[in-house]
């Protein structure tokens, strides 16, 4: 009995150190890697670096193309969204579902018959 749990007590250290092994090895990789981007954005000549401020000059101009495009809703889009609700309302009643719960009808059909015969 002492030494099965000897050579379980050796084994569960062993996997802690190898674990600890593995954590500090990758550790050390991941920090080289972290180094040498840093370098590379530090530079700014390698190939593979890239500007911040063209990246946030695209984006800005994006963004301004976007906006300025927009235009304030006409009269046609606010029919449209008036009557999508009372459309939609129509669709889910149509396809068995209630609008206020967004519960299947058949679910709740029983209950309300129920309420119902229970009021006569």
């Amino acid at each position: 009995m002492f030494v099965e749990s000897l050579l379980l007590l050796l084994a569960f250290f062993g996997v802690i150190v190898v674990i600890f092994f593995l954590h500090h090895s990758s550790s050390k990789a991941l920090l080289s890697h972290i180094e040498e981007i840093r370098a590379d954005l530090t530079q700014g000549s390698s190939s593979t670096s890239f500007n911040l401020d063209e990246l946030k000059d695209e984006l800005l101009d994006m963004v301004h193309e976007t906006i300025g495009s927009m235009q304030p809703p006409n009269a046609f889009d606010h029919i449209v969204g008036a009557l999508s609700g009372p459309l939609q309302m129509w669709a889910m009643r149509k396809a068995g579902i209630d609008p206020a719960t967004g519960q299947a009808l058949q679910t709740i059909l029983p209950d309300l018959e129920e309420a119902f015969q229970s009021q006569d």
